[in-house]
């Protein structure tokens, strides 16, 4: 009993050193310029029901639990860094002078949950075996950011992140995904990237959502 004992114990192990470093699977696509990042003004592109629920928002007093901020919160402040400025409200009449129109795109789900094509004769299945119950059930977060020039609407650039981990809770994915996604603005060289990050002693406490540390951006299948 000793010897299989010992075995998992140290694949346990094993599964736990693997999360001390987060990674996040990175494509990209389209040519955004580096020197056209600087002083470059961007505004985020909403749907109806995004301005709506954001007003409700901006009418409700907030508590210590609704201190968390949002996916947009952190991209704003991460493309504040990378020297992006958002535009202000456009005057009545006047011409929107931003020169990107940006878009995010959030998801989560269970990593068995899969979008099937066409009919499921006799039922579909995941295309993942089960996981074990062990370390929890596989979650897969994910973030696409699209910037659009706002001249002519042509896409400039398209940054895909992908994080999976076993954490339901998708707010938390939210730090790591941002990170992810401009470690590099723009990703230049590969289509495909992989980006090791460090969480940071800050983020213990979930309201401060501190973004993670890159410790490595590597690009993959070259």
């Amino acid at each position: 009993m000793k010897i299989p004992m010992t075995i998992c114990a140290l694949t346990m192990a094993g599964a736990l050193a693997a999360c001390a470093s987060p990674s996040a699977d990175v494509r990209a696509q389209g040519g955004l310029s580096v020197s056209g990042a600087a002083g470059a003004s961007y505004r985020f592109a909403h749907t109806p029901v995004q301005d709506e629920q954001a007003a409700k928002t901006a009418s409700t007093p907030q508590t210590d639990a609704d201190a968390t901020p949002s996916g947009e919160t952190l991209l704003r402040a991460a493309l504040a860094q990378r020297g992006f400025e958002e535009a202000g409200p456009v005057p009545l009449g006047a011409p929107d002078t931003a020169r990107y129109l940006v878009s995010a795109a959030w998801a989560s789900r269970p990593a068995d949950v899969t979008v099937a094509a066409g009919n499921c004769t006799g039922g579909c299945v995941p295309t993942q075996a089960p996981s074990l119950p062990w370390f929890g059930h596989p979650y897969v977060h994910s973030l696409t950011l699209r910037f659009f020039t706002l001249a002519d609407g042509h896409e400039a650039y398209k940054v895909s992140a992908v994080k999976r981990d076993r954490n339901a809770d998708a707010q938390q994915a939210l730090p790591y995904l941002v990170a992810s996604a401009l470690a590099q603005l723009p990703y230049a060289g590969a289509s495909q990237w992989r980006v090791t990050m460090k969480p940071r002693a800050a983020a213990a406490h979930a309201a401060t959502q501190a973004m993670p540390d890159v410790i490595s951006v590597t690009p993959q299948g070259q």
